[in-house]
């Protein structure tokens, strides 16, 4: 009986030691290869990139293209017929004392003082009784002849001055106006005889339209409507927009203008394979990575060797709730073992690690249950235009219907992303991202959207991964914690297991792997 007791009260401390283990905290161990699985990685998004669109490449062009050299395109001798009057250069005071003196004695005068050649008109005549001190020679010269009706006309390239009567002057200035206006004709005249040529332009890189508007600003045009347009009185612009070609007819000069403007114009975009890890992880995983891969979200905005980091205002979090509450920015200590605190806006980079890498890692923290990978899609999209991904489904709302009834509409509930790549030509991309979270709360009908935004631009090498984070949720877990085997037996399990509810706070984590191709 003593015995029967003894094994009786072990068994209870062996069934009281094992109910100190949850069923929740048995850690699983991850079961990978990293060397086999980076290496097959590393094959698969060459095989994307092998797979992606194909191009023609123009080494020529290609080389002055990456040269990034400034090229003269067109040299043109421009002659200004109008003289406009300005004195401002070696402008110095003087002192002067007039007393009944002639204005051809003055004149002589001023021409001795300024050095400028001075001519008096035959229609002048009077004198002048003047005393000024410490005055700019030319507002004394002006205001002399202020007093006396006169006029001056300054020719700086002739450096000669003309004092004239103010009615000689206008009708001189309106002489020079129609001569003027004359040599503009004969000049048209002579480009009239000019053959006119027509010329088909086909472009493959950039649209007809876009590239007439170019056109037009530099030839100087004056837009109507329709596709032609009349640049000047010789140059017509047509488009066709099934070919995407300009039809011109404009002189020889005009026409070789035009061509070399197109080719410097008509040049092909580069490209972009962006690689995005859409990642749902607890509270510590940020930290976990810092610790593993060195992300840095310190001394943002500083451009120092490696270091590429936020290149404008940083991040801008924007919220449209229908119930509940968010709170963006909480981001103290965000992927960084380095002691980061303040709200960096969620953004790190990961130097000297390639997407292979961090797929490894996530997939390992995916087994041991801290990640969740959302989504992991790869696009290709072309230099300064957007890329938008999007994972996730549509809720059906009820609506009410006109004349009675109800309507089914949807609304998109999930992670959509969007992205605008820019190649600087230092080796560096610009990324314009835009991620917005809608989630529908749970309820029978018509649930409420909860919508997390976070706008950036960023400026990263390329081949750098960045992690943009700061969305958080918070859910409630029912964990039921029991004793190994007595925990399952029917009915009287219940004695040994018991039930927790624990507040798990998650983070949207979306890392950028962009790619210039």
């Amino acid at each position: 009986m003593i015995r029967i007791s003894n094994v009786f009260l072990m068994s209870a401390v062996v069934v009281f030691l094992s109910s100190c283990t949850t069923t929740e905290t048995i850690e699983k161990k991850t079961l990978l290869d990293p060397e086999s699985f980076i290496k097959e990685r590393t094959e698969g998004i060459d095989r994307s990139v092998a797979l992606g669109p194909k191009i023609s490449v123009n080494l020529e062009l290609e080389k002055k293209i990456n040269n990034n050299e400034r090229r003269q395109i067109n040299k043109e001798e421009r002659k200004n017929y109008i003289n406009v009057s300005d004195t401002g250069s070696e402008i110095f005071p003087i002192t002067i004392n007039f007393e009944n003196t002639s204005i051809q004695d003055m004149a002589v005068m001023f021409s001795e003082i300024t050095g400028k050649n001075i001519l008096v008109g035959d229609e002048v005549d009077g004198k002048v009784t003047a005393k000024l001190v410490n005055v700019p020679w030319d507002n004394a010269l002006d205001s002399v002849l202020k007093t006396k009706k006169l006029a001056k006309h300054v020719d700086e390239k002739a450096n000669i001055i003309r004092i004239h009567s103010q009615d000689v002057l206008v009708a001189q200035e309106e002489f020079d106006r129609k001569r003027i206006e004359d040599l503009q004709k004969t000049i048209e005249a002579q480009r009239a005889i000019e053959p006119i040529y027509t010329e088909i332009f086909r472009l493959y890189y950039t649209k007809a339209a876009d590239v007439k508007s170019e056109i037009q600003s530099v030839m100087g045009s004056s837009k109507d409507e329709g596709n032609s347009s009349n640049t000047t009185k010789q140059v017509q612009i047509t488009i066709d927009e099934r070919l995407n070609s300009l039809i011109i007819q404009a002189t020889k000069s005009e026409i070789d203008l035009i061509a070399r403007l197109i080719k410097e114009v008509d040049v092909r975009t580069k490209q972009v394979l962006i690689e995005a890890f859409i990642v749902e992880a607890t509270d510590d995983f940020s930290k976990e990575l810092g610790a593993k891969f060195g992300v840095d979200a310190t001394n943002l905005g500083n451009l120092d060797g490696d270091r590429y980091a936020v290149k404008t205002a940083g991040v801008a979090g924007s919220q449209a709730e229908t119930g509940g509450t968010l709170t963006l920015g909480d981001t103290t200590g965000l992927l960084s073992n380095n002691g980061v605190t303040g709200a960096l806006g969620g953004i790190g980079f990961i130097l000297n690690t390639s997407s292979a890498a961090l797929k490894f890692e996530l997939s390992a923290s995916e087994k041991d249950g801290i990640t969740k990978v959302l989504s992991n899609p790869r696009v290709f999209t072309l230099d300064n235009e957007e890329a938008v991904i999007i994972q996730g489904e549509e809720i059906p709302y009820k609506t009410e219907a006109e004349g009675g009834g109800t309507d089914i509409e949807f609304k998109e509930a999930g992670v959509k992303l969007t992205v605008t790549p820019s190649i600087v030509g230092d080796g560096n991309i610009i990324l314009n991202v835009k991620i917005e979270k809608k989630t529908a709360k749970t309820s029978d009908a018509n649930p409420p959207i909860i919508t997390r935004e976070i706008t950036t631009k960023l400026l990263i090498k390329n081949d750098t991964i960045v992690v943009i984070g700061g969305v958080f949720t918070q859910e409630t877990v029912d964990s039921t914690n029991k004793v190994p085997f007595f925990g399952d037996i029917p009915i009287l399990g219940k004695l040994f297991q018991y039930n927790k509810d624990s507040d798990v706070r998650k983070e949207l984590l979306v890392f950028l792997a962009p790619r210039v191709i």
